[in-house]
Formats: C-alpha cells, structure tokens, sequence
C-alpha cells in the first residue's frame, strides 16, 4: 500500500537542472510591446463581456425557483401537507397557480358559516366541479347558509367522478322553507347527483328531517346505478317533533343489492326482521338505529332476527341513539332491547326520563360488546332520576351504572348528566374499572352522603382518571341542560349523532 506521505516527487529524465537554469537566463532579443490605454480599456472591455457571457451560461444553468417546470412543482407540492402547501403558495404566481392544480383539490370541505367562507366555497365550487372527488358541506340551517348549500351541490351535478357526499348541517331541518330554499330542492340536486356519478361510495343526509320521508326515491337510484361500490349509507334523521312526523313505508328488499355496504344509519320505524335479512354481505361495520316517537303497531326485529344478523355481520357494531324519545325510553327494556342485539353505542338524548330496568340489561346482555354509555337530560325536566328510582325499587338493589362499569369489560365512555347520583356508586365506578378513559358527570347532579365527602371523592376520581378530571360546573354545560326553556337541545344532539353518520 503507498500512503500520501511516502510518495516523493521523482526527477524529470528529460531536462537536467543546468539546462533548466541555462533556459531561465537566456535573453531574448525580441522587441518589446508597449501598450497605450485606448488598447488597454479595449482588452478590459473585451475581458469584462466574457466575464458577463460566462456568469449568463453560470446562471442558464442554474435552476430559476419561480419557472419551475410544472410537473417538477407539482411532485414537489404533492409532499406537503396542506397548511405548507398554502404557506409555499405565497412565493411567486407561478407557486401560487400550482396550490389550485385540481390533483390537490380531490377532497373538499364547505364551511358556509359567514360572508368570506360563502365567497371562497362559490370560487371553489365553479373551479372544481367537475374533478373534486369527495365533498362535505357544513352549514347552518338559517335559509341563506342553506341557499349555498344548494348552490355547491347544483355545481356538483354534472360531475362524474363524485365518490363521497356528506351532509353536515347544524341543524336537522330548514327553519324557514320557502319556494327557493327547502327539502325538495335539496332533494332533487341529490337526486341529480346520483344519476350523474359514475362511482359513489358514500352519501349521507346529515340526519336532515325532510330529505328521509321518502327513502325508495334515494335507494332506487343508488341501487341501479351504485350498488357494487356504495360503502356508506347515512340515512337516519332528528325529528323536530319526535310524536309527529311523516314517513313512508320503505321498500327492504332494496338493501339486499349492496355487495359492500359497510356503514348503514337509518330511523327505527324502518327495522324489521326484512331488513335485517337484506343486508346479509357480510361486511357491515357500523349499523346505526335512531329512536324518536314510539307507535305501538312498530313491527320491529324479534330476537331470532338480530341473532342471524349478528352472524352473518360478526364484525357489526349496533349503536343505539334514544332522541326525544319520551315513550321509547320507557319499553325501552321490553320492546326495543334485544340480548342478541351487537350493542356497542347506546345514547338516551333528552327523552326525559329514566329506565333502570334497560340498564340492568347492558350488563347483563351486552358485558363483551357495549363501549359507550350516554344519557344526558335537562335539570329540570326529570320525571324522575335514577337515585330516587333505585330506592323507591329496592335499596338493596345495585346501581346498574356501577354493574355497567364492572362487568362491561369493553366499557370506555360513560356520560351522565341531568340525573341525580349518588358519590359513592361515582367512586365505585372507577375503582371497578380501569378502561374508562372518558367519565362525565355534572357537579349538580352528585348527592353526597355523610360517610362520603367531596374533596375525597374527587381526589379518589383523579388518581384514577388522571389530575385534570373534574366535575361539569353549571358554566360548562349547554344552556339546554341547565333549563329546557331557554336553550335548543339540538345543539347538543346534533354534534353528538353527526360522527355515527361518517
């Protein structure tokens, strides 16, 4: 191996040091050049323009940011999350017409809750229409945030390649219908929509009132033009009048054509052993029931029902949601609870009362499956509440919240707010349980007894659910909560079903 240091340079054979001296003081008789400063400035020109001529061919070569090539910018912005993306999009115009390349517009959201969110969403919906692929549109219910709802959605009705739309309203109905703004209108531009997609595989109709009266005029054209591909079908609703409300009878045979249908929400008026028996794919998820009015002559699904559907859809979760319902949640236990039922999810949404009876039932039916357990009412709308109905039962009797807690081995949720709870059967929750990562009750509704007192209590709670656990003071809650008069229950209701729906 030769290393750098040992290498010497060699002498040349060809010259010798004494020619190299003799050619160094050898004189030439060559006349000498003499330069005047016309020639030199000349030279200095000619010097500096080569100078200028090879720093232009320095800088042809290297790349100019802001004349990208465009599919050079685009590979670079299809790495950046959207927010970089924006910030990036303030460069030059040539970055800022790469942000709206449609290749990143596939996914849209249409906030309409203002002046300047209803101007962007129109410049989007004329500059997408036809290559957005799936879309969500938020909105208030007020008739002008509606209007542009209707707006996007007729932009959207020539586009084919449309995959998802999903309603998102705050509100479950149109406050003020009117020629221009209403169900129907809304209606039809859903309608137009199906029958121009070439591929939808989810829709939902943000459990608005009107749009679910008539669902054979939906799943007709769903059927013929999207059953091999429909993956998400959100049809339940919210009733404004839980005791009076339209609907026509649906057609369940119409279920069975959707091969891949994985999440279905729909009203309980519409459950029966047919329907269950439709949708035998296999492949169903998520399986969405909304209680409202109670009408004795409801068919319903019997237990052998449920049982079949459970194994032909082993991965189904049912979730369960009670809204207004204030006959449906007194046989709740006897009519609509079924041991064979895949319950996850069960919510009891302002019905105004309590049925100690059908929570007894969550234990003992439901220990390998339930995850979420929520009952919320208003203070001062309780018929009765849970504490006075235990010992008014039994005093011996067992809180089923507790049962719940201990035997639900799943058991990750439990809110309860609007009845009154003892503080102890509260302790009792968390000392039996360690899979609660979510426990809610407000700070009225706890009843303390002598032997239990309320700094202990809620140490005892924090150490299990951690330092920031606390009871929900009056300021913390929905208006709606505190007194039924003076605040709209669908504030809370509708953020809570609207995440069943996606």
């Amino acid at each position: 191996m030769v290393r750098g240091d040992d290498v010497q340079e060699k002498p040349n054979p060809i010259r010798s040091e004494p020619e190299e001296d003799a050619a160094e003081n050898e004189v030439h008789d060559e006349p000498v050049t003499s330069i005047s400063s016309n020639s030199f400035n000349e030279l200095t020109a000619v010097e500096k323009n080569n100078k200028d001529e090879c720093n232009a061919q320095i800088d042809s070569l290297t790349p100019c940011w802001d004349s990208l090539p465009s599919v050079i910018l685009l590979e670079i912005f299809s790495y950046l999350p959207r927010d970089s993306r924006i910030q990036a999009s303030q460069v030059c115009r040539n970055w800022r017409y790469a942000l709206f390349h449609p290749t990143f517009w596939k996914r849209i959201t249409f906030s309409l809750v203002d002046h300047d969110s209803i101007l962007w969403s129109r410049c989007l919906s004329s500059w997408f229409q036809y290559s957005v692929q799936e879309v969500t549109i938020r909105c208030e219910s007020a008739n002008n945030f509606a209007r542009e709802a209707l707006y996007v959605l007729k932009k959207l009705s020539s586009n084919r390649h449309l995959r998802k739309i999903s309603l998102e309203p705050s509100k479950c109905m149109f406050e003020y219908p009117n020629h221009e703004v209403n169900g129907k209108k809304l209606l039809k531009q859903l309608l137009n929509i199906l029958d121009t997609s070439n591929c939808l595989e989810v829709l939902s109709l943000g459990c608005i009132e009107e749009l679910t009266e008539d669902l054979t005029c939906i799943l007709k054209p769903l059927r013929r033009a999207h059953a091999n591909h429909l993956t998400h079908l959100s049809l339940a609703s919210v009733k404004d009048d839980p005791d009076h409300y339209a609907f026509l009878e649906l057609q369940c045979s119409l279920f069975e054509n959707f091969s891949k249908l994985t999440i279905l929400t729909i009203d309980y008026e519409h459950v029966n052993n047919e329907l269950l028996l439709a949708l035998k794919s296999g492949v169903m998820k998520r399986f969405v029931v909304h209680v409202h009015g109670w009408d004795g002559d409801y068919v319903g699904a019997n237990n052998e029902a449920w049982e079949s559907f459970s194994d032909k859809n082993p991965q189904c979760e049912l979730r369960l949601s009670l809204i207004h319902s204030y006959n449906a949640v007194r046989v709740l236990d006897s009519e609509i609870l079924h041991p064979a039922m895949p319950l996850t999810h069960l919510k009891v949404l302002f019905c105004e009362g309590i049925n100690v009876t059908a929570l007894h039932q969550l234990s003992d039916w439901y220990s390998s499956t339930l995850q979420s357990l929520i009952w919320i009412d208003s203070f001062n709308s309780q018929e009765n509440n849970l504490l006075d109905s235990l010992i008014y039962d039994d005093t011996h009797n067992p809180d089923p919240v507790v049962l719940a807690a201990w035997r639900c081995k799943n058991l990750s949720e439990i809110i309860f707010i609007g009845q009154k709870y003892s503080a102890d059967n509260l302790r009792a929750i968390v000392r039996l349980t360690s899979r609660l990562q979510r426990l809610e009750f407000a700070e009225n509704d706890i009843v303390y007894e002598k032997t239990c007192l309320k700094n202990d209590t809620i140490n005892e709670i924090k150490k299990h659910m951690g330092k920031q656990w606390k009871l929900l003071k009056d300021k913390e809650l929905p208006k709606v909560v505190i007194n039924p008069l003076i605040g709209d229950s669908r504030e809370v209701i509708m953020p809570l079903v609207l995440p069943d729906q996606k």
